[in-house]
């Protein structure tokens, strides 16, 4: 509807520059959002505010002069009126409604699909936790926001790639080892002291025992069981780490590793690419990058005199090798305590010519889990963290996937083991699913009485007259809107808002025939029956396109 209105603006506008009647300039940057208060109309827009700078008129003015000459040619609008300063109020025509409730049920699970990212091939990269122990909370959520991302992004038409970059080069892979075989060592003498900074946990003594089951570490030399602890550790932390996310439903086209990065000589490459922009200095025998000549505090080092690459100029060779790869853009989704790393991750892109809005950067910030009032800070398992997996073991992926996404990525979250698990409305995944159940259920109800929906229900649509009904269109009207808003400002838990409002409007709807029969969905007239059917019909639509977007199951029952 949104962009019904903007045609109708920009084809009135139009008129207008050829009669004189406003000045002919480059359209500003202006809005169409639906007003807080259902008084104002439908719709309202500012752009009578962004075109008076350049009219040298008062902006109540061109609103008139807008409204007067308004090219409604398709009669989209039963009225528009001038508000407040100078914005434009509109009240779309209820035939125009039915037309969207129309081709919701025609468009079925296509609806909302559009083509905003044509021609646009995005990365998304996104959990990449170290593969040194179990996925926790934290990369939990950033596994429901990344993989929700990609899915909307692809329903808008992007070419979307998933990845997971492996931190497999650093030390942290050698601290595993070291720790795995402490753990080995402690079967025997439980005093060996652990590392400063070693893996803890079971899981870190359980790598232990099946590692040693193959190798016999008690007769080779230290440094020799430390790489191969580390080496196997790593690889059955990451086949645990798939399992995990495969068990979340969040797959990944390409798992890129660090080490090879480096083992490529990918890395020399792009040192090489960078030098050649004269970029790069010699300082106190080590590598240093202009990144402060490009928004960055200070010059960063890239290879320090002794000769070892930073984690920083991995991570920018990791970067031009995603830009070689034909991607253009790329969003990367990380922990809040990288916040000081991205100015300097920007300022090293555009030192090497990388657009400025190449490079997105999501910071998640925690996650905390609560029960019986009481905050769980520990896991047997993992030691200090609990693990996504034992979250999902206590209330399932979609209570998990859902609630992850119940708060936007710059808030800590809060997650009460004990509210996700209730079956009724303050568990919010719970009453999203419940409608379609309940619609689902309906329709049975329906099919038992031999009630069939019409192929084509134009002709009943207009017996839709409740305040209810009409407002439950006008919610579903803004879902292809709202999942554009989305990709651009890469914030998908305004989806789970959005399912939740409308769900909650559903309940209430379908709550009045509780008092009133003749509001029933299923009454004595077959005509207003088939007209709320099909109000039901796409109510279900959406909210089962809302819920796959989301990766959360839809289910016919409960």
């Amino acid at each position: 509807m949104k962009k019904k209105l903007d045609a109708l603006l920009k084809f009135t506008l139009d008129g207008c520059f050829k009669q004189g009647l406003i000045k002919e300039t480059p359209l500003p940057d202006y809005v169409i959002e639906t007003p807080n208060n259902s008084d104002h109309g439908h719709f309202a827009t500012n752009l009578p505010l962004k075109l008076a700078p350049s009219q040298k008129k008062q902006p109540r003015e061109i609103a008139s002069i807008i409204i007067e000459h308004l090219r409604d040619d398709n009669n989209i609008l039963e009225n528009a009126e001038v508000a407040g300063p100078g914005f434009i109020n509109f009240r779309v025509s209820a035939k125009e409604w039915y037309h969207v409730l129309s081709d919701i049920i025609a468009l079925n699970g296509d609806y909302g699909r559009n083509e905003l990212g044509s021609g646009e091939k995005i990365m998304i990269e996104f959990v990449s936790s170290n593969p040194t122990g179990p996925v926790h909370l934290g990369h939990g959520r950033g596994a429901a926001l990344g993989d929700t991302l990609c899915r909307i992004f692809s329903f808008c038409g992007y070419e979307v790639a998933r990845e997971f970059y492996i931190n497999d080069a650093g030390q942290q892979i050698r601290l595993l080892g070291e720790s795995i075989l402490c753990r080995f060592k402690q079967m025997r003498n439980p005093a060996y002291q652990l590392p400063e900074k070693g893996y803890q946990g079971e899981y870190v003594l359980d790598l232990a025992g099946r590692i040693s089951e193959k190798n016999d570490l008690n007769n080779m030399p230290e440094e020799e069981a430390i790489r191969i602890c580390a080496g196997k550790g790593k690889e059955i932390m990451l086949e645990e780490i798939k399992e995990d996310l495969a068990l979340f439903r969040v797959t990944f086209d390409t798992w890129y590793s660090e080490s090879d990065l480096f083992n490529s000589g990918l890395l020399r490459d792009a040192l090489d690419t960078i030098r050649t922009k004269g970029q790069i200095y010699n300082k106190d025998g080590a590598l240093w990058i202009k990144t402060s000549d490009f928004g960055d505090d200070k010059d960063r080092v890239i290879q320090k005199n002794d000769g070892q690459f930073t984690y920083f100029a991995s991570d920018i060779a990791y970067h031009l090798e995603k830009q070689r790869r034909g991607f253009t853009k790329a969003i990367n989704i990380w922990g809040a305590d990288h916040h000081g790393y991205v100015p300097r991750m920007r300022a090293a892109l555009l030192a090497n010519g990388f657009p400025e809005n190449w490079l997105s950067v999501i910071l998640i910030q925690l996650v905390k889990l609560w029960q019986d009032d009481q905050e769980i800070t520990m896991s047997k398992r993992a030691g200090s963290f609990v693990t996504l997996r034992e979250l999902v073991d206590e209330v399932g992926v979609d209570a998990v996937r859902f609630v992850l996404l119940t708060k936007n990525h710059d808030s800590t979250l809060d997650i009460d083991v004990d509210l996700v698990k209730k079956k009724d409305r303050d568990n919010p995944v719970y009453y999203v699913q419940y409608a379609h159940a309940r619609i689902c259920s309906i329709f049975r109800k329906a099919s038992s009485e031999g009630i069939i929906l019409p192929e084509k229900p134009d002709d009943v649509l207009e017996l839709l007259v409740l305040d209810e009904e009409m407002d439950l269109i006008r919610i579903m009207a803004g879902f292809p809107s709202l999942l554009q808003d989305i990709c651009r400002a890469l914030e998908p838990h305004r989806l789970t808002y959005y399912l939740t409002s409308l769900a909650t409007s559903f309940h209430r709807y379908f709550n009045l025939g509780t008092k009133a029969p003749e509001h029933r969905i299923i009454t004595r007239n077959r005509d207003v029956t088939l007209a709320r059917l099909s109000l039901a019909e796409a109510i279900r639509i959406v909210i089962a396109n809302g819920l796959d977007l989301l990766g959360v199951s839809a289910p016919e029952k409960m």
